[in-house]
């Protein structure tokens, strides 16, 4: 199995990320690289700045030198940004939300992209986009951004932040045919909800932890 890389922009996902890997691929090797103060930068700048690039490439250097064989965003705000670090490296370099847009795409129809970082709502929403038109398929989308939820989960908060993403979660749910939570950390919230979601709700982590091991076994 190949070595793999897993990039946090927030301690908050890696816990989540390491159950997920220690029961979907235990045998695996995973490299975790966090740096929780990128996402304040990205937040700051509006985007990811040329600076900010320059320190994903040298964090995808880093990994290389370090015998892995794949980079994986768990960020969706600089998602983009890594997939245009794949000319410099021979890294495979892949996003935790990919799996999920496909099969948000696959799916169709009206499609609400939630997110409570406007830096990760834009990202997720071209990145839909591009994915759209490549798969050929004509989609409504509809974004939703929450920022009282993130600055209650910067400031430890985590019963508002997950209050906030449920209303606008049970929201979304009434004018949608799926419904995409765009940030890892929103994952954890379809666990207070008190019946299950009537439509597909879906999250970055389990699917794309899953596509990492498809990714790490091949040849």
């Amino acid at each position: 199995m190949k070595k793999i890389a897993l990039f946090h922009t927030s301690a908050a996902t890696l816990g989540m990320m390491q159950t997920l890997i220690a029961e979907h691929m235990p045998q695996a090797e995973v490299m975790h690289i966090i740096e929780d103060s990128m996402i304040k930068q990205v937040m700051k700048h509006g985007g990811v700045s040329p600076e900010i690039s320059a320190r994903i490439a040298g964090y995808i250097n880093n990994a290389e030198k370090a015998g892995c064989e794949i980079f994986m965003t768990a960020c969706s705000s600089i998602g983009g940004a890594v997939e245009q670090c794949q000319f410099m490296t021979a890294l495979q370099l892949t996003r935790i939300d990919s799996a999920m847009v496909d099969e948000a795409i696959a799916l169709g129809g009206r499609i609400s992209v939630l997110a409570t970082v406007a830096t990760t709502l834009e990202p997720t929403l071209e990145f839909v986009r591009r994915k759209a038109a490549a798969a050929g398929k004509n989609l409504d989308i509809v974004p939703m951004l929450m920022p009282e939820a993130f600055i209650a989960l910067l400031d430890g908060d985590n019963t508002t932040h997950d209050r906030i993403v449920a209303e606008g979660l049970q929201k979304a749910l009434a004018s949608s045919d799926v419904v995409m939570l765009a940030q890892a950390s929103m994952a954890r919230v379809l666990t207070t909800l008190p019946t299950p979601p009537s439509i597909p709700v879906l999250t970055s982590p389990e699917r794309g932890i899953l596509w990492l091991k498809q990714l790490a076994a091949a040849v």
